[in-house]
């Protein structure tokens, strides 16, 4: 070393500046990480298995995982309509509304149908959908 001594004004700078360069980090990871796109895979070549039929009554629904992807299958009269769980205005993830037969984004206030168009709110599309198919049974869908 050198001899030559830190001043007390550097160190508390380069202490300030430091505490600085954490909190800066502190908030925009999490920021990033939120704004990341959720859905980073492309999709899949075959069907999976996401349930039974009798699981789901009709106007009812149930939340899967699929290949990493959140997945919000609906029963209605005519059969079953799979969704991407994501909204499509910050990646929020939404919640069937059976009563109403709306699917609803709690982050923002979107609101989408019965299909996943967008009713009203911030989503500036609708949610993707999937193919579903029941065989004996049993729901498959395909990403």
């Amino acid at each position: 070393m050198n001899g030559k001594k830190i001043s007390r004004r550097d160190f508390v700078g380069w202490i300030l500046r430091g505490g600085l360069l954490a909190t800066l980090a502190g908030f925009l990871a999490p920021a990033l990480s939120y704004l990341w796109p959720v859905m980073g895979r492309g999709p899949s070549l075959e069907m999976k298995e996401v349930g039974r039929e009798d699981e789901i009554p009709v106007w009812g629904s149930k939340k899967v995982i699929l290949a990493g992807s959140a997945i919000l299958l609906v029963r209605a009269p005519d059969g079953f309509r799979a969704f991407s769980a994501i909204c499509t205005h910050l990646g929020c993830i939404v919640e069937w509304d059976g009563g109403k037969h709306e699917i609803l984004c709690p982050c923002h206030a979107g609101i989408f149908d019965a299909e996943g168009r967008v009713v009203t709110g911030p989503p500036p599309r609708a949610l993707p959908f999937y193919k579903v198919n029941v065989i004996d049974g049993r729901i498959y869908v395909k990403l």
